[in-house]
């Protein structure tokens, strides 16, 4: 296969699967002539838990800043059926050559309920599948994978979510859900208080913990985070963006504490984030969550 540019794209889930599974993400540069500042991938903080599967080469995970000059001296990083937990700090990636590899992207709470473990036992780090998911969600993710090559990735994205849907059904918590992490973080902190015999706030702290992998103030900062995005892409369409009032708009105690924020998710500040994002190639997931969350609005308007 050739290509002039990488391919970077995304299949959105089912309504019916809202705040259990988001997408599924696409990454492939196979016959894309790529120097080495454009096969790193920079990728922010997330709530969500992902299970990844590399195709075709490698990927190096660059945890110290003199591994940018030599990210080759990073750990090896695996290629199969491997599971990253929730994160509260960015991420760099390198790949040596060309690559092709899929994510998986859940609702943590979601896939802790659908399989019974237990977040907090893993809270910012990645395993294996096989040593914390139960026997049928690995199956049917391995099934996926391996159906990827022949059936291509709508097509077993599909049939993953009707296995998935089954699993999901016995332990959906009643009423409805939205895959907005404000919405998902309420209902989270909310089904915290009213579960179980114990209500204390150190009670409520470890149901979400154990639930998601991170604190009650960590949702709370990803659900600011994704407000600040939705107005401040509709300030730039309209013509400009005051920081200052989106930070007050959007949550934050004002603008110092949002720039922190977004440096904790991210490593850079709202205008340096917003430059890399136009221009650097290896912040192309960054450009995909972008339409990820178009296209979250776009579904929401047509309900």
């Amino acid at each position: 296969m050739t290509t002039t540019s990488p391919i970077s794209e995304f299949v959105m889930s089912r309504p019916a699967l809202a705040a259990c599974v988001l997408c599924v993400v696409v990454r492939d540069t196979r016959g894309c002539a790529l120097d080495q500042a454009q096969r790193f991938n920079f990728l922010p903080a997330t709530p969500l838990c992902s299970l990844n599967w590399v195709f075709a080469g490698d990927s190096y995970l660059i945890d110290q800043p003199n591994q940018m000059e030599r990210p080759w001296t990073g750990a090896r990083l695996p290629t199969s059926l491997f599971l990253a937990l929730p994160r509260t700090h960015p991420v760099i990636t390198w790949n040596p050559g060309e690559v092709y590899s899929i994510i998986i992207g859940f609702y943590p709470d979601a896939l802790s309920a659908m399989t019974g473990i237990d977040l907090s036992s893993f809270a910012g780090r990645g395993v294996p599948a096989e040593e914390a998911l139960s026997q049928p969600m690995v199956e049917a993710c391995r099934n996926f994978f391996d159906a990827v090559p022949r059936e291509g990735v709508e097509r077993s994205f599909s049939l993953l979510q009707d296995e998935v849907e089954i699993m999901w059904a016995g332990v959906r918590p009643p009423g409805s859900r939205s895959p907005f992490y404000s919405d998902w973080s309420r209902g989270i902190v909310h089904r915290a208080t009213e579960t179980g015999f114990g209500r204390s706030t150190r009670q409520i702290a470890r149901r979400v913990k154990s639930w998601t992998g991170i604190t009650e103030r960590d949702l709370q900062s990803f659900s600011h985070v994704e407000q600040l995005h939705f107005k401040a892409r509709e300030a730039a369409q309209k013509g400009g963006v005051d920081w200052a009032g989106l930070a007050a708009e959007s949550g934050f105690t004002d603008q110092a504490h949002m720039i922190r924020r977004i440096k904790q998710h991210t490593g850079f500040t709202p205008t340096q984030l917003g430059e890399r994002i136009r221009l650097d190639e290896a912040f192309w997931l960054y450009r995909l969550m972008v339409q990820v969350g178009d296209q979250l609005l776009e579904r929401q308007k047509s309900q």
